[in-house]
């Protein structure tokens, strides 16, 4: 409550001593004019304050969400690798049965087209070489 004649202020607290102490438990300051800009720089350092704080709340609670993101992130990153290393081992094993080993199905497909088979499309020659060496004198038929 602002008092605005400093002299009635000083006259008040004079006449009653617990007059200060009165008001404040009932939240209520008394203001005069030599205390007015201190208090208000006091309420508006604490209203600072108090938007910090808030801020501060709500940058624990977003990293809080961002560390969980991250985590969620990282669990689904990881299976995919997993996923990734599953699918390579698979077709290394797939690539083994076109081309590696006797009877493999690049130099089976190769001895055909040697017995004069139709065909339009011919077998990239890599893939030959790589069936044949695998199989250099099979006659698996």
């Amino acid at each position: 409550m602002f008092i605005p004649v400093e002299a009635a202020y000083i006259t008040a607290m004079q006449a009653d001593v617990t007059l200060w102490q009165y008001a404040y438990q009932r939240r209520i300051l008394l203001i005069s004019p030599t205390n007015l800009v201190p208090a208000m720089k006091i309420v508006s350092d604490m209203w600072h304050r108090d938007n910090i704080n808030r801020n501060a709340i709500a940058i624990a609670e977003r990293a809080g969400k961002l560390y969980d993101k991250l985590v969620g992130f990282v669990e689904n990153f990881e299976r995919a690798g997993t996923q990734l290393d599953k699918a390579s081992e698979a077709w290394r094993e797939a690539r083994k049965q076109l081309s590696s080993g006797r009877g493999n199905l690049i130099s089976q497909a190769e001895k055909m087209r040697e017995l004069h088979i139709k065909y339009t499309k011919k077998m990239p020659e890599g893939l030959i070489e790589e069936g044949e060496e695998e199989n250099p004198m099979s006659d698996d038929r």
